[in-house]
């Protein structure tokens, strides 16, 4: 008899695990959104929203992170790099790209640019097409984004960055050229051109 409720009591714990959601995860629906109090956002589409405190950033994806996903980067202080050393992509401890809030609108991309390609997330990345760009009320720049990985993937996106407060912000969205791209492309350029920061 105890054998039989000590089998009912694990099985019963085993349901209760596997009902519980995947918490890094929330379903973000369509309407205005604020992304972690700190930026304020509209959307058209469902997304989903990873979030964990560790990481320096919280992206959303419709079909996973490695086919889609707009990133938002927390505020960076001075001195700061948007990875560091424990960063979900790399426990590398070269010297990392660090920021100043002195940077203008080339070091910034400069800046952008060799962050993600310190991160090693992708074999191949460049940025093209720099302008002026107006995220809300601060003044900063947008960038087109081009990129491989290791397994051969190709990817385009676009990024926004600036720097408000002696603090930088980013966002930038990316997607795999064979088809997400092309999918989510004009959504993503709605949410990005609707960003204010808070």
């Amino acid at each position: 008899m105890a054998l039989i409720k000590k089998i009912f009591l694990i099985s019963f714990f085993l349901v209760l695990i596997s009902c519980k959601p995947d918490e890094p995860y929330i379903l973000v629906e369509p309407g205005k959104v604020e992304v972690n109090k700190i930026y304020s956002v509209s959307t058209n589409k469902k997304w989903s929203q990873f979030q964990e405190e560790e990481f320096n950033f919280l992206f959303w994806t419709v079909d996973g992170y490695t086919l889609d996903r707009i990133v938002f980067f927390k505020p960076l202080e001075e001195g700061k790099s948007l990875f560091d050393h424990d960063s979900y992509f790399t426990k590398e401890s070269d010297k990392r790209p660090i920021f100043n809030s002195k940077m203008n609108k080339f070091e910034m991309k400069e800046f952008f640019d060799d962050c993600i390609i310190w991160s090693r997330e992708f074999t191949n990345f460049e940025t093209t097409n720099l302008e002026n760009y107006k995220i809300g009320s601060v003044e900063g720049i947008s960038f087109d984004i081009k990129a491989q990985n290791e397994l051969g993937l190709n990817y385009r996106g676009f990024a926004v960055a600036g720097i408000k407060d002696k603090k930088f912000y980013s966002v930038y969205f990316i997607a795999t050229e064979m088809e997400f791209y092309r999918k989510y492309k004009e959504e993503a350029k709605k949410i990005i051109s609707s960003i204010k920061i808070l």
